[in-house]
């Protein structure tokens, strides 16, 4: 068996065909990098609308630990896709954290497509599945987001105050060097 690398981010193994990512961080983006939309907000259906945006304190401190890791890649995980677009979401974050972003948990600018039967923690959980990612960082504000089978490599985002960000800064710093390690002492990941 062999191993090609491409930029330190895609591993193909030749044999099986299967591809893993080395390590991304799905960021949900409400109530972690923007303030977290009102429920009572409605989108009017094929109007190409820009989202409100009011950047909230671990913008920069996130942007900044991105910038500091190449071999990070991001993947968005916020509603926020279907209803803007994903390109539109990318426009709106820094650009360290646009230049690693290589996706989202759910398909952009589809309305009509989205099922709110379907959690974003489901979501979550399938485009992990289809990523195979050798290592992932969980960072959310909605504890509902978080798959519970992950709640050892997440970070769920609680408060916006200086003191609160630092924390979370920490946490997220403590998971992504944790990257490599692997070991489930709880079996949860079996």
């Amino acid at each position: 068996m062999w191993t090609l690398q491409f930029g330190n981010v895609l591993n193909f193994e030749a044999n099986t065909g299967n591809s893993t990512m080395a390590q991304i961080l799905y960021l949900g983006v409400e109530g972690v990098l923007f303030a977290a939309r009102s429920a009572s907000i409605r989108l009017q259906p094929g109007l190409h609308q820009t989202p409100r945006t009011d950047p909230l304190p671990l913008l920069p401190v996130i942007s900044r630990l991105i910038a500091c890791r190449p071999d990070i890649s991001v993947v968005i995980n916020s509603w926020m896709v279907v209803d803007f677009g994903y390109q539109a979401i990318v426009n709106l974050l820094p650009m360290e954290i646009a230049r690693m972003t290589i996706g989202a948990t759910m398909p952009g600018n589809r309305a009509h497509r989205r099922c709110i039967m379907t959690s974003r923690a489901d979501v979550l959980r399938a485009d992990i599945r289809r990523r195979c990612p050798n290592y992932l960082v969980i960072v959310d504000a909605s504890s509902h987001a978080i798959p519970y089978e992950y709640l050892a490599q997440s970070v769920h985002v609680k408060t916006t105050s200086p003191r609160g960000t630092a924390e979370v800064a920490d946490q997220i710093v403590h998971l992504l060097d944790a990257g490599g390690d692997t070991t489930d002492e709880l079996g949860l990941l079996a």
